[in-house]
């Protein structure tokens, strides 16, 4: 079955608000000098895999990383659409990836979710055996521009994972990018790594050698000609990627814009990069793709070396296609539940299906900090949701999947309202609580009035729909009726959450600005 990625993501843009993504996708993988020596093993073993073959299916175990208390994590739509993406990629190349059972599993450690590199050992400990596993985090090394990385030695005796920021999951040239590096593939720009070109540093034409880092390699990079003559051994020792200098970091280089700066190979050629690799850094291609070699180079990695013997085998996934979604039964569309403090919702299955997704939110494009997900088996098609905001309208949806199949749509979007006690059930000392006016102009103050049973010192809390805190401040709630005002700065029009924090919790309510 052929997927159009280009057309899924086309919609997800329009109907979920997904910006492209314009800046260089910064990939920190270490071990490049072992990934270096895998290559040269590959290809001295090498066998030629040009003949027909069949398609090869290699499990993926997705770990969905978020923090110690369960918020800011990505969301099981989006790893359900970064493995679309992933097989859209691979295709071509007679290798498609599968999900393990479970198909998510979750990590809650916030500092995992923000500095992996510091966590190697935990995740190493977390992997599940006989897959490729991939975590999913909030930020790269506290570093925002860094898209993902692989961490190397390969073999399931090293540590053989990869991590992926969850604001590039819908970048071409990321986790495809990955995982090119766990089955053995360079950068274009091998021994340029960490030092971009510019010629106050490097000089034009170039020098024999790379300005390759001490820390990441042991020997000098020899630089790679433009004409191709020492391309075995040069650069990314794949001899139909053109040279590359790290390019894509220059300060006057705009995305996928082709590269215009004549820059020389030490022979005083005009090198001329291929901006759309999937190995590069240059962001925003429309598509990235591979060479023929670099498909050469993968497939020998994944069927003849000894460091990928663990996730080789010959299974066949379940390749059911899913062409209908879940028709949703209950709570009825609009009707009020008998309680926030469990919400039971029920939906009719899709017999194709493996595994459902189901989202509940109180924005109706399933995109606020306060959105609650689970993934459970087909064998059951009804969720149980706890804990949720009194007298408040939630959205809810179901997605249905398999192992293989993860290119679906949602259900119709449905709504329910949850009922308003006597408390506030997640903040036990309010009583009662709103903000005024709402919808609020622009620019306008915020009127909040709270009834307590009891004194507390709270934070109040803004988010923006995109689960990005915008503003807080410290007051003192007193015992009683008690009222006060928010100027917060910069709030454009749209929808936001705000939130009442105590220490036994919290209470939220939307706002709308307009």
């Amino acid at each position: 079955m052929k997927f159009s990625f280009g057309l899924f993501l086309s919609f997800f843009g329009l109907f979920f608000g997904i910006q492209p993504l314009v800046m260089a996708q910064n990939c920190v993988t270490s071990g490049l000098t072992q990934i270096e020596n895998r290559l040269a093993y590959n290809q001295a073993n090498y066998a030629n895999q040009a003949a027909e073959r069949t398609v090869q299916y290699v499990p993926v175990a997705l770990h969905a990383v978020r923090n110690t208390d369960g918020s800011d994590g990505i969301s099981e739509a989006q790893l359900l659409d970064m493995m679309c993406i992933l097989n859209d990629k691979y295709q071509d190349q007679e290798i498609q990836f599968y999900l393990t059972n479970p198909p998510i599993n979750y990590i809650n450690n916030t500092g995992i979710n923000n500095v992996p590199n510091n966590f190697t050992s935990e995740l190493r400990s977390a992997r599940i055996p006989n897959a490729i596993n991939v975590f999913v985090t909030n930020n790269i090394n506290d570093q925002l521009g860094a898209a993902g990385y692989y961490q190397s030695p390969a073999g399931w005796s090293g540590n053989d994972f990869i991590v992926v920021a969850r604001n590039f999951v819908y970048a071409q040239n990321v986790f495809p990018h990955e995982i090119g590096h766990f089955f053995s593939l360079l950068h274009p720009f091998h021994g340029w790594e960490n030092n971009p070109w510019s010629e106050s540093a490097w000089g034009n034409p170039v020098g024999a050698n790379a300005p390759s880092d001490p820390s990441i390699f042991v020997s000098p990079i020899v630089n790679e000609f433009q004409n191709g003559s020492n391309c075995a051994t040069a650069g990314d020792r794949i001899c139909d990627t053109p040279p590359d200098y790290l390019f894509a970091l220059h300060p006057n280089q705009g995305g996928c814009a082709e590269w215009s700066i004549p820059v020389q190979d030490p022979n005083n050629t005009v090198v001329n990069p291929q901006e759309n690799n999937v190995m590069s850094y240059f962001g925003n291609c429309g598509s990235h793709d591979f060479t023929a070699d670099q498909k050469e180079a993968i497939r020998v990695d994944l069927m003849n070396s000894p460091d990928r013997d663990y996730v080789r085998n010959s299974f066949t996934p379940n390749m059911t296609a899913i062409n209908s979604v879940p028709m949703l039964l209950s709570p009825a569309e609009g009707s009020t539940v008998n309680s926030a403090e469990t919400v039971t919702v029920s939906w009719f299955p899709v017999i194709e299906a493996q595994y459902y997704a189901i989202e509940v939110d109180l924005s109706p494009g399933f995109s606020s900090p306060f959105r609650k997900s689970l993934v459970g088996a087909a064998s059951t098609p009804n969720a149980l949701f706890t804990d949720l905001e009194e007298g408040t309208e939630y959205f809810w949806r179901v997605r249905p999947f398999t192992e293989f199949t993860t290119c679906t749509g949602y259900s119709d979007r449905g709504s329910f309202f949850t009922p308003m006690t006597t408390a506030t059930n997640q903040l036990s000392e309010l009583s009662a609580w709103d903000i005024s006016p709402n919808p609020v102009s622009t620019g306008e103050q915020i009127n909040i009035s709270v009834m307590a049973s009891a004194s507390f010192p709270a934070q109040i809390e803004i988010y923006n729909r995109l689960g990005q805190k915008v503003h807080t401040v410290s007051k003192n709630i007193v015992d009683g009726r008690q009222s006060f005002s928010l100027n917060p700065n910069k709030l454009g029009s749209g929808l936001y959450f705000v939130s009442i924090v105590g220490k036994e919790g919290r209470t939220t309510k939307k706002l709308l600005v307009h």
